[in-house]
């Protein structure tokens, strides 16, 4: 069964969880913990009752937070080891007991994902794994876990974030370039646009009035499908796989740059750095998408090792760039990455700055920034 929306709960639940609210803002952390854990146990998939009491939850714990869970982490062990086998119900029952002491119970919250996983809430499976990103940042089993499961949830765009955010960490990751890959073609053929096509530019316009969910993955826009011509079947010229398909279209229409950017996508996406590379460079003289080939370009330099060259992109990328939105943040935010990675301190952190001065939320920007001067 899907996660449970708030509006599918009945009149007086719907009422609670509007207290909940209010009473949150209060402070009033126990009224919110005792009443979303009455909803919660008949409607345990309600995913933004999952979040209030979460944030009820963490805010309660305050300064104590840091030692429970220390004690909290080893207090779990029993009670996680051997979870695969047990069914989900009961990974859940044991998640809340270990959370409800500490929020931020790392293995109880894995706990928490995997259950929800198996019960097919995928959106409370990502509220546990984000939580845990938020504590751990680096744990690159979790990350695989939350891209896994923004797929089960239909967000692809969402799991192509966290494959990169991956890469970032480990340029050469098998499973997160076939977390990319599985996420760039569930992009690619979402809503038939590969099987029926549709105008371009009527997309991007549609995408581009989406609120964004964070920081901007790689785009791959739709493609109109290759039409037969005369004496051809169907079957040859629309290949299933959104790779070969764009393949296909690049060596029909070399002009087209638009469909060289998507192939550019999917070549990176496979892991096929060096055909990207090329298509990138080609990609770069579309006005519309050049900021992202540059980025794109940038990426495959690092993976590469190269990354004096991916520099050079990015700082091109930025100054064209004229408005702090999420394009400009992460080409920023990519070029901090290269000034670590070649030992520049203080050009790295100059670049997150520019970040934290204008969205103090943007990845892990704020940690990164109170990282450096803790050490000052």
């Amino acid at each position: 069964m899907p996660d449970v929306d708030v509006s599918s709960l009945d009149a007086r639940q719907q009422k609670l969880v509007e207290n909940a609210r209010r009473a949150l803002a209060r402070g009033n952390h126990d009224y919110v913990r005792m009443v979303c854990a009455e909803i919660l146990r008949g409607q345990p998939g309600c995913v933004e009752v999952r979040r209030l009491q979460r944030a009820a939850r963490v805010r309660r714990s305050g300064a104590n937070a840091r030692l429970a869970r220390t004690l909290g982490g080893l207090t779990a062990l029993p009670f996680t080891l051997g979870a695969h086998r047990r069914d989900p119900a009961e990974n859940l029952a044991r998640a809340e007991k270990l959370l409800e002491r500490d929020p931020d119970n790392v293995p109880a919250l894995r706990l928490l994902g995997e259950a929800a996983l198996g019960f097919d809430w995928p959106q409370t499976a990502i509220l546990a794994f984000e939580a845990i990103r938020e504590i751990d940042p680096a744990d690159r089993s979790n990350l695989l876990s939350l891209g896994e499961a923004w797929l089960r949830a239909g967000q692809p765009g969402e799991a192509l974030r966290v494959a990169d955010e991956i890469l970032r960490l480990q340029p050469v990751d098998g499973d997160a370039q076939t977390l990319m890959r599985k996420a760039s073609i569930a992009r690619a053929t979402e809503k038939g646009n590969w099987e029926q096509g549709g105008d371009f530019r009527t997309k991007v316009k549609a995408d581009a009035h989406q609120p964004p969910a964070g920081p901007p993955a790689p785009a791959t826009p739709a493609l109109p499908p290759l039409q037969p011509t005369a004496g051809e079947s169907p079957s040859a010229v629309a290949p299933t796989d959104p790779l070969a398909a764009a393949r296909e279209r690049v060596e029909r229409y070399p002009g087209d740059l638009e469909a060289r950017f998507q192939l550019a996508e999917l070549l990176f996406a496979a892991g096929e750095v060096e055909a990207a590379i090329a298509q990138y460079q080609h990609a770069q003289r579309h006005p519309q998408w050049r900021p992202a080939a540059l980025l794109g370009l940038a990426r495959c330099f690092r993976v590469r090792g190269l990354t004096d060259l991916a520099v050079v992109q990015l700082t091109t990328a930025n100054g064209e760039l004229s408005a702090m939105d999420d394009r400009k943040k992460d080409v920023i935010y990519e070029l901090g990455l290269c000034h670590e990675a070649l030992g520049q301190t203080e050009a790295a952190i100059a670049q997150f700055k520019a970040i934290y001065a204008e969205d103090i939320g943007f990845r892990d920007v704020a940690a990164k920034i109170n990282a450096h001067y803790s050490a000052s």
